[in-house]
């Protein structure tokens, strides 16, 4: 049978739940509803429902086929079958049919889980052949992940489908699903596959496991086999910790295991075919099974062990549990019987992650088993967390957002940053702090955003240690929200210098190493100390660090507090080449500059030049300069938002905008001074060719070295060009682009983004092609690109200047090739291979001295 009428109705009623203001839009859809006819047959008019899968991938890609019939581009799907248990069934049959993905290729997403994503109604014409009249199309469609790193293979059913794509979300072909793909991804709709049910691995530290058996009926997951209990997660649930503590409330009222910590990811199959990530809490509970208020399934027993072979388990359950038990030895044997023992194990256990041999703690944070402090040969281990430095700058001094902690937690009543535990091995530290910054505060943090800040050692007063890494972000999405209200009851911005007392003093110790500038600091409290932040029993030791302020000397450091004032930290930023010299310097008032020791003289000249002349015309667009120093070769700039373009993916229309912009830059620079006649034998540099070509004829392929004598015979005969000022290295690297800052000429809007230029020191005056020659790259392949770039320039290049571009670029690729031959950059090796590579293509004969087409 098909999927029912009321079960069609209820997706459609969770989907206007979220989108009430699209309910008259679906008219038609509620109108098939409520007639006679069947809802998802086709011979149903004038509309039926169809289904479509939306697969996404971890670039934030969308599946796109060809349809042969229409010769639209569209999304996987189709009519629903009468085999067909759901709609979702559906839309999974129809992706694997038309694609040759397998349901295990794919699995929910956490924003959407079940639920549509999107319910579009479109027209479709009439088809004579097949007896069909012209109709509607209700289209109820499903997200999914893939569980895999890359997109698999595609087998394409031939007879439908032409060809296949996927398509960034501002290119997703239908508006009302681009239009819900972009707002979810405001709420970590990524591509990265997420746990979406939890489950409780409830031991007794005796060697006992607490399960369920569930029950044999019709329509239940895994029917008659003992598991744990739980649940997956519904769309109220704001973490997968409230998740569980809901299933639990719901299946065994009154059973609380204390301390539920995340332990594993197990992967299970649905009843459709599709992955189902599930995190798997580890908490601590000895009271009787037999006494709980079971409402689901059939009975909760303890069992051990070695009792699990012998019992029918949900898959890979036994080794989960086998794997707990080794890591977390029991304390004692268990009893005989089933009931709680007589002396109840500490009501709390917290799993230690770091190192290969457990310890157990209690509520009061004190070590209960496993190794003493005292070694014994055995590794030691203990928890890592994860600290968000949230920070903000107002107008009078930065701020931070702290919580207060609440509820059955340690250190209630006290504040602290947003944090956590990692949910296990498949979990790295940055995903963890973007995961609980999401389920805590609700804001949405892109990783790229994330800095590492400092990183604590702590002991507390009961004796156990652990290490915790505070990141700093100053980048997010959204306002901050009490998303856990069972764990905090408050939130505030507060400023750095005036922090509560009424603080946790670990918390404290990392805000407070922050504040200094270190990479590392140790806090170890003593017995007695009390958990709250104590003035007069300050633990913190800060670790002097040697590798974050590299060939950083006295002299630089004093010469950019006198510029800035005191600066709190120095962040290592200098391009991994020879003899680059840059740090990021945060200063104690919240302002950050950049300082810059240059390799040499000329470098430093040039910078300086380019910065006190055409630099300022470009406002906000190019660093200011703040000091120089002329005997240590150092400067302080102002920092300009962005990132670099270099590897960055960006949308095509939003890629032509962004080199429009970079073609106004470019002519801004060339119009900060009038031109002038370009000085005598200023041509090509061509006096050094010999001595790149020896040094990189290694690598160089057959036929480049006469491309490039050939050009070098012709560039003597090339017309002067006349000189303008020059940023001399204008190459995507030292271009940045900041989505969410506006450009400030005369001539911009809010829909053209903002870029900037950095790394001056090449800068000096030459022929304005000079800045082409290493950013030609970047639109290879791409007309539009050049297109773009040239309207926003202002004007085509003369044959004159293209014939010079040929040359400078063939002569630079030389370059780059002999330079990164004999200093190991594989990079530069590679960049040079490409460009002679892409110039010979482009160019089968070198171009004429005048310019002109040979």
């Amino acid at each position: 049978m098909p999927p029912s009428r009321a079960h069609i109705r209820a997706t459609v009623e969770a989907y206007l739940s979220r989108h009430a203001e699209e309910r008259d839009d679906l008219d038609g859809l509620l109108a098939a509803l409520d007639g006679t006819g069947e809802p998802s047959s086709r011979a149903t008019l004038p509309g039926h429902v169809t289904c479509s899968a939306v697969v996404i991938d971890r670039h934030r890609r969308v599946l796109h086929i060809g349809h042969r019939l229409t010769g639209l581009t569209l999304c996987p799907g189709g009519h629903i079958e009468a085999g067909d248990r759901t709609l979702l069934a559906a839309a999974v049959r129809e992706v694997c049919e038309e694609t040759g993905l397998r349901p295990g290729d794919l699995c929910l997403t956490p924003q959407f889980l079940d639920e549509p994503i999107d319910v579009d109604v479109h027209d479709i014409d009439a088809n004579p052949a097949k007896g069909e009249a012209a109709h509607q199309h209700f289209d109820i469609r499903f997200a999914f992940y893939l569980t895999a790193e890359q997109p698999p293979a595609l087998a394409l059913q031939d007879e439908e489908v032409a060809g296949a794509q996927w398509l960034p979300y501002a290119d997703v072909r239908s508006p009302t699903l681009r239009a819900k793909l972009l707002a979810a991804e405001q709420h970590g709709l990524d591509g990265r596959p997420e746990p979406v049910s939890a489950n409780a691995l409830i031991h007794d530290g005796t060697g006992r496991y607490l399960l369920h058996l569930r029950d044999d009926r019709e329509g239940m997951w895994e029917p008659w086999v003992l598991a744990l209990v739980g649940g997956k997660r519904s769309r109220d649930d704001g973490s997968l910790n409230v998740t569980l503590r809901r299933e639990l409330a719901e299946e065994v009222p009154g059973l609380a295991p204390t301390d539920l910590m995340p332990f594993a990811v197990q992967e299970a199959t649905s009843f459709d075919g599709l992955t189902v990530p599930i995190a798997v809490y580890a908490g601590h509970w000895s009271g009787n099974a037999e006494a709980v208020d079971l409402r689901e399934g059939v009975l909760l027993t303890w069992c051990t062990v070695a009792m699990l072979h012998r019992l029918r388990l949900s898959p890979g359950l036994e080794a989960l549990i086998r794997r707990h038990a080794a890591e977390h030895p029991a304390a004692k044997e268990p009893p005989d019987g089933t009931g709680p023992l007589a002396d109840e194990a500490p009501p709390a256990t917290e799993p230690h992650i770091v190192g290969g041999h457990p310890h157990l703690q209690d509520h009061q944070d004190r070590i209960t088993s496993g190794e003493s402090a005292t070694s014994s040969g055995q590794r030691h281990t203990e928890p890592v967390d994860v600290h968000l430095i949230l920070r903000r700058e107002t107008a009078g001094r930065p701020q931070v957002l702290l919580s207060r902690r609440a509820g059955r937690v340690y250190a209630a009543g006290l504040w602290h940053l947003p944090s956590g535990h990692l949910d296990g091995p498949h979990e790295d530290v940055v995903t963890a702090l973007v995961r609980e910054a999401r389920e805590e505060t609700g804001f949405v943090i892109d990783p790229a955003d994330v800095r590492a800040a400092v990183t604590v050692h702590h002991r507390s007063p009961g004796g156990a240690s652990r290490t915790g890494h505070f990141f700093e972000v100053r980048r997010w999405q959204g306002e901050p929200r009490i998303a856990e209200p069972d764990v905090c009851d408050a939130m505030e911005w507060t400023s750095l210098d005036a922090l509560p007392t009424e603080m946790v003093a670990y918390c404290r110790a990392g805000l407070d190493a922050y504040t200094a500038g270190a990479r590392l600091a140790v806090h170890f409290q003593l017995p007695g100390d009390a958990v709250a932040f104590d003035p007069a029993a300050d633990r913190l030791r800060l670790v002097p660090d040697v590798t974050g302020r590299k060939d950083l000397d006295a002299a630089v450091v004093a010469f950019a507090e006198q510029a800035v004032g005191r600066i709190t930290r120095w962040t290592d930023t200098s391009w991994p080449r020879e003899n680059s010299r840059v740090w990021r310097a945060d200063g104690a008032q919240g302002g950050t500059w950049y300082v810059k020791v240059h390799q040499s003289k000329r470098f430093h000249d040039r910078e300086v030049r380019g910065l006190r002349t055409w630099a300022p015309a470009l406002d906000a667009a190019a660093p200011r300069l703040v000091a120089v120093d002329e005997t240590l070769r150092a400067v302080v700039i102002t920092a300009v938002p962005g990132r670099p373009l270099h590897g960055v993916v960006l949308a095509p229309e939003r890629e032509r905008k962004v080199f429009h912009r970079i073609g106004a830059l470019a002519r801004r620079i060339h119009q900060a001074s009038p031109p002038r006649p370009a000085p005598a034998d200023s041509g090509p540099a061509v006096a050094k060719t010999d001595r790149h070509l020896a040094g990189a004829r290694s690598h160089l392929r057959p036929g480049d070295e006469e491309f490039v004598r050939d050009l070098v015979r012709q560039a003597k005969d090339l017309p002067p060009l006349e000189w303008v000022e020059t940023h001399g290295d204008f190459q995507l690297r030292n271009i940045l682009h900041d989505p969410d800052t506006r450009a400030a000429d005369d001539e911009a809007e809010d829909s053209r983004p903002f870029v900037a230029v950095i790394d001056l020191e090449r800068s000096e005056p030459g022929p304005a092609v000079r800045d082409l020659v290493r950013l030609s790259d970047a639109w290879h392949g791409r007309p539009d690109l050049l297109a773009a770039f040239l309207a926003g320039y202002g004007r085509p290049l003369t044959p004159a200047e293209q014939a010079r571009l040929v040359i400078d670029a063939a002569l630079d690729a030389v370059s780059a090739i002999a330079y990164g031959a004999a200093h190991g950059d594989l990079e530069l090796v590679e960049r040079g291979r490409r460009t002679l590579a892409r110039l010979r293509a482009e160019h089968h004969d070198s171009p004429s001295p005048t310019g002109e087409p040979g």
